[in-house]
């Protein structure tokens, strides 16, 4: 489950939209977008889609593992992760809904490393009570926290316990509170081209008003930068994607408060600070 500890610790779990099966899988995909090794021109959407009408990717027990293979033989094995807690109509051989779905990227000489992180991944759940804990998580943090236990608990079993909870407790402790986004809609668009060669995902938030706007981000330079970007209330409002202070915006989520303020949940796809 080497895979997902890095996505947990790179920040690549995600609250998934509660519009069905498709959406959750387009949301995903946009992330996988941001992986440097997909070769440019991947349509990721479509070969996600393809795969998933040849094959139904649910492995049971309240988990779906949908993938792309790569054309290339190089490169690691790259994951997104996203929870859903309503549950997604997945049709999953066992008819369960799945709560967890975890998106892969499989260069060639990585097929049986990905074999090898499914048989983990199943055998840890069986190990931590199955799904239901993550089923019933309040929020995207107990979820990260569940997911950490699950990994502890494979690694517990090839290596020194001591050595799961300091890897454990080094993803916690460089975990900052991140908001976590309640997306309403999947981003519409793809990852720029140009964005491609060095990109990272960022999850953030901007809260409008009727004189400024705040941006919730933990990079005070890009915070700053995007701050100053002109006319960012009038963008956030008029469409699911943008480009400022050098990164693609995607909003996929909006919740207005009183005053005219409007708390947009984002995520942004660019160059690593």
């Amino acid at each position: 489950m080497r895979s997902i500890l890095t996505a947990l610790q790179e920040g690549r779990l995600f609250e998934l939209p509660e519009a069905g099966k498709a959406r959750a899988l387009e949301f995903l995909a946009r992330i996988l977008d941001a992986n440097p090794d997909i070769e440019v021109g991947t349509d990721t959407i479509e070969e996600v889609q393809k795969r998933e009408l040849e094959c139904n990717t649910g492995i049971g027990m309240g988990v779906g593992v949908p993938h792309i293979r790569a054309r290339r033989e190089e490169g690691e094995l790259f994951c997104a992760v996203g929870w859903s807690a309503q549950g997604i109509d997945y049709g999953a051989p066992d008819g369960l809904p799945v709560h967890l779905v975890v998106m892969y990227y499989i260069p060639g000489a990585q097929k049986n490393v990905y074999l090898k992180e499914i048989s983990t991944l199943v055998k840890a759940m069986r190990k931590s009570g199955g799904i239901e804990p993550i089923a019933h998580a309040p929020d995207l943090n107990a979820v990260r926290n569940l997911l950490l236990d699950w990994v502890s608990t494979v690694l517990g079993d090839t290596g020194p316990e001591a050595v799961a909870r300091m890897i454990k407790l080094d993803v916690r402790q460089t975990q900052g509170p991140a908001p976590a986004p309640t997306p309403t809609a999947a981003p519409e668009l793809a990852v720029a081209p140009g964005a491609r060669p060095e990109a990272r995902v960022v999850v953030f938030q901007i809260l409008t008003g009727p004189i400024t706007s705040v941006v919730l981000a933990t990079d005070p330079g890009w915070v700053a930068a995007l701050e100053k970007e002109n006319h960012l209330t009038q963008r956030l409002a008029g469409g699911p994607s943008f480009t400022a202070a050098g990164r693609q915006i995607y909003v996929v989520g909006s919740r207005a408060f009183a005053a005219g303020r409007v708390l947009y949940d984002c995520v942004a796809v660019g160059p690593a600070a």
